[in-house]
């Protein structure tokens, strides 16, 4: 009923989509563009019953549909007393990080930007939070961490989103596209290891597993805006795997003639 609502009715954002869309798989016909559409707009619906189900479902229903594969590589870090940032973009569903925090002894924090609809603020804090994720508004998060270099855990930054002042420009789903560096920087600053963290569908309907990637665990040794490059190319490897769990919705591009 979402699906028909949101694609076949409303047409939500269908312009800003298709027009993403070709642009990153110029290669594809309309054909082939607009069934990636269509399979976007199946998967944003779902997202919506999803999230009501990780709000209300009992917990254990909940982890029985979010598996953790290499938990064992955050503990392995965090054994070394150092600091972890986990990097991820509006791939699958993010929000399933929420039950990180059942899988390990140490505090994880997530970066966000409150909303400004105060409600669906409480209503996404309440189901961000409900299993221990600590949540850290974007503007503090870097007085947070330096604060509490000594003291170490994680941290969850969704990097894909659109860049304020401070940008680095990558090439990504081939197009010239400004990205945030906010991580990269805190990452160097704080001497923390950087891992890319991917949602992927499993083969159990409704199901997710949450896997992670060393993007480094050098951030100082590596030159400018290194760590910014790998994360959108681990980003970008998921999003061709299979496109349609990407958020594309997002006026990623909004500012390209």
């Amino acid at each position: 009923m979402i699906y028909l609502i949101l694609y076949k009715i409303l047409g939500y954002r269908y312009a800003v989509v298709l027009q993403n869309l070709s642009r990153s798989f110029p290669e594809r016909s309309y054909e082939e563009v607009n069934r990636l559409a269509g399979g976007f707009y199946r998967h944003f619906s779902a997202i919506f019953l999803e999230m009501i189900l990780m709000l209300l479902a009992p917990a254990s229903l909940v982890k029985k549909r979010v598996r953790v594969k290499n938990v064992e590589l955050l503990q392995h870090y965090h054994a070394q007393q150092r600091n972890i940032m986990i990097m991820l973009g509006h791939y699958g569903n993010w929000e399933c990080l929420n039950v990180l925090p059942t899988y390990v002894d140490f505090d994880m924090h997530a970066v966000y930007k409150p909303l400004s609809n105060r409600f669906f603020d409480r209503v996404m804090r309440r189901l961000r939070a409900r299993f221990g994720l600590k949540l850290l508004p974007a503007d503090k998060a870097a007085r947070h961490m330096l604060a509490t270099r000594q003291e170490a855990g994680a941290y969850i930054f969704v990097a894909d989103q659109c860049p304020g002042k401070e940008a680095h420009t990558v090439d990504f789903l081939r197009q010239p596209t400004p990205v945030i560096t906010g991580a990269e920087r805190l990452a160097k600053t704080t001497d923390a290891i950087v891992l890319y963290a991917t949602v992927g569908k499993t083969a159990t309907p409704a199901s997710w597993e949450i896997s992670f990637q060393l993007i480094t665990d050098s951030p100082g040794n590596l030159p400018p805006f290194a760590i910014t490059e790998r994360f959108s190319r681990f980003l970008e490897e998921d999003i061709r795997r299979q496109p349609q769990y990407w958020l594309w919705t997002h006026r990623r591009w909004k500012n390209r003639s």
